[in-house]
């Protein structure tokens, strides 16, 4: 054996995401070639053995040359709209030369800003690979065209993928620099909620996006596509004012997406369902939420070395849990990486509001799921405490139990009846009166009504279990886990579920039944 790398990876336009791709590939020994228009930024990266090579997207037959040398590379492409070139054409160019230069695969960027503005609509509907574009989008059909430019190389034989990305947050990649993400926003005070913060937005951690990039590169169908965000995505304003209690910064302003001025400022945050993704790359996300992925970004602005995605060479096709095939819940989350509200940012574009383009990057491996250590819970001060798991809130405090819980909803258990419950996020389904309802968050569940996870799968369900007077305390329900109760339908819409002397009375609940999920 030679010693060389056995793989190699050619980045067109290597931004934040594309700079911790190529951290990532280095430390698993596989040969990088790093092309960007200004070098200066990506210095570091030679010490780690990156190759960096001066790009200029505006003259794609510079495309041909960067490829040189490397047959049978994974091309990454996350180049922002070049407006010197018709639309499409670069993108075009590059894939042609991938096709030539014998490429393995050719991975495009894209956003999920595709799917349009929402800023006067609601955006609760879940969003996934066969939800319509919005082509009345000026702002975003350079990038459809982009996506549609690539297929000709497809059908003459290069296996391509998009992905369409949410926001993308993240720690400093090197010391010294700043993250990325909404933190550094509200850091400045600039961060602002539109509209009070109720539209839904979704997010990536890039550690997340790098593993599910290189898991595309070795395992995607050609001519593939996937909206890609974690898997709690959620309105603005709960991850906006969660972020600034936890850094003890005063919670962010609201404004008026319609005055912002102009197309650039209109909202593209999407609830987006990353199922697919899931059951066809075998990924399992490390940083499913953003509590988690923000945790993690304190560990590294502490001070401590920010976690490595490790791609384990094994035919397995996840490593860390199941997120194939079953309960792949939803998209991204809220807020994103650069942008003010907005959906995605690629490619060290910086957005004030919308779908930034350019450089966006996504971690994946083949085989297994990125095996990225999150910090240790001694790594988080004594308090505040955070809820990641099921349980009682008094006993999470060290006060003993206080009958408090938060619960989960899987996609084969049922909550426990004879709680009252506080819908946190997700939307369940209520059986009441021989009728199912679907809920939403802040809805509140009276004792005796059956709560069921939705039936479409996807969503992340969490509850605020509370005693209810009205129940006998030592009932055994009341003290049961949602891991040991099975959702028996049948029984439930009959009424069988109910607890004795729990008169079920559920205001609104006709109204909830004919408009859908409740946000009341």
């Amino acid at each position: 054996m030679s010693g060389e790398p056995k793989e190699s990876y050619v980045i067109f336009g290597c931004g934040y995401t594309g700079t911790r791709l190529a951290q990532t590939l280095r430390r698993d020994g596989i040969q990088v070639r790093a092309c960007a228009r200004k070098l200066g930024p990506l210095a570091p990266l030679v010490e780690l053995g990156v190759d960096l090579y001066a790009l200029d997207g505006a003259k794609p037959r510079q495309f041909g040359p960067a490829l040189r040398g490397l047959s049978g590379a994974v091309v990454v492409y996350s180049i922002p709209g070049v407006p010197e070139l018709p639309a499409g054409e670069g993108v075009r160019r590059a894939a042609d030369a991938a096709l030539g230069a014998g490429a393995r695969a050719f991975i495009y960027l894209s956003t999920s800003g595709v799917y349009g503005r929402n800023a006067l609509l609601d955006n609760d509907e879940w969003v996934d690979e066969d939800s319509s574009v919005d082509i009345s989008d000026p702002d975003m059909l350079p990038r459809l065209s982009d996506e549609a430019s690539i297929s000709g190389a497809g059908r003459a034989g290069l296996r391509t993928t998009v992905l369409r990305l949410s926001a993308i947050y993240g720690p400093p990649l090197w010391p010294g620099q700043p993250g990325r993400g909404v933190r550094l926003r509200l850091r400045k005070g600039e961060y602002k909620l539109w509209n009070g913060g109720r539209y839904y937005f979704s997010r990536i951690h890039v550690d997340d996006l790098v593993a599910i990039i290189r898991a595309a590169a070795e395992r995607a169908p050609p001519g593939a596509l996937y909206v890609v965000g974690d898997n709690h995505p959620c309105p603005q304003g709960e991850y906006g004012k969660w972020l600034a209690a936890h850094l003890g910064l005063p919670e962010p302003g609201t404004a008026d997406s319609p005055s912002a001025g102009g197309p650039r400022h209109m909202i593209r945050g999407r609830r987006l369902r990353n199922r697919l993704l899931k059951e066809q790359l075998g990924i399992t996300l490390r940083y499913p939420s953003y509590i988690e992925g923000e945790h993690q970004i304190d560990s590294a602005e502490a001070g401590g070395p920010a976690p490595t995605p490790k791609v384990a060479a094994t035919g397995s096709a996840a490593t860390g849990g199941a997120a194939t095939g079953g309960a792949a819940t939803g998209g991204a989350a809220t807020g994103g990486a650069a942008a003010t509200g907005g959906a995605t940012a690629t490619s060290g574009a910086t957005a004030t509001g919308g779908a930034a383009t350019g450089d966006a990057t996504a971690t994946g491996s083949a085989e297994a799921a990125a095996s990225i250590v999150p910090p240790h819970s001694e790594d988080r001060a004594a308090w505040p405490h955070w809820l990641l798991k099921p349980g009682d809130i008094g006993a999470t405090l060290d006060l003993g139990a206080t009958g408090v819980e938060l619960v989960e909803l899987s996609p084969t258990n049922a909550a426990p009846p004879g709680r009252i419950y506080l819908v946190l996020s997700g939307h369940p389904i209520a059986e009441w009166d021989g009728r199912r309802i679907p809920l939403g968050p802040l809805a509140v569940v009276p004792p005796g009504t059956r709560l069921l996870p939705p039936f479409a799968g996807g969503d992340v369900v969490r509850l605020l279990a509370l005693p209810s007077a009205r129940v006998d305390p030592t009932h055994p329900d009341l003290h049961a886990s949602s891991a040991d109760s099975e959702p028996d339908r049948a029984s439930a819409a009959s009424g069988q579920h109910q607890l004795p002397g729990s008169a079920p009375t559920h205001p609104g609940a006709a109204e909830r039944a004919d408009s859908g999920p409740s946000t009341s």
